[in-house]
């Protein structure tokens, strides 16, 4: 990857900002609201670096490779869409709606990204699977 990773503490200290969706080594993805507020100051002739810094984003940790990336993504994804969602997800499948309706905004995120860590995690170990197993059987 050309991108630097974050490091563990940069992790942490995303994770803490409001508008962050969910963050990896090398990943950031941002909420909703985030890019709805991100596009309309873009629109109204804010630059990119002002915008995330106003929103608790630190430029120094963000890179301005990135910077600007988030924003070519923002912009892109309204483009295509006229709208926006959570995080990375993708925009051509309409999402069914959850049951858990009496759950708080947060509470409800957190368990949607819970489940698609597990979700992730238990196709990791499918794959450390298959590679053992081709390990072992030399195919």
């Amino acid at each position: 990857m050309s991108r630097k990773p974050f490091t563990n503490e940069q992790i942490l200290m995303l994770r803490q900002n409001p508008y962050t969706y969910s963050v990896t080594q090398f990943q950031l993805h941002l909420t909703k609201e985030f890019k709805e507020i991100f596009y309309s100051e873009y629109q109204a002739g804010e630059l990119p670096r002002k915008i995330l810094e106003d929103h608790g984003y630190d430029p120094a940790v963000l890179g301005e490779r990135r910077i600007w990336s988030i924003s070519r993504h923002i912009r892109e994804q309204y483009k295509k869409y006229r709208c926006f969602r959570e995080g990375n997800h993708t925009l051509g499948k309409e999402q069914p709606q959850e049951q858990t309706r009496d759950i708080p905004v947060s509470e409800k995120e957190e368990l949607k990204q819970l489940r698609h860590e597990i979700d992730y995690l238990k196709q990791e170990v499918e794959f450390l699977k298959k590679i053992s197993a081709v390990r072992i059987t030399g195919k």
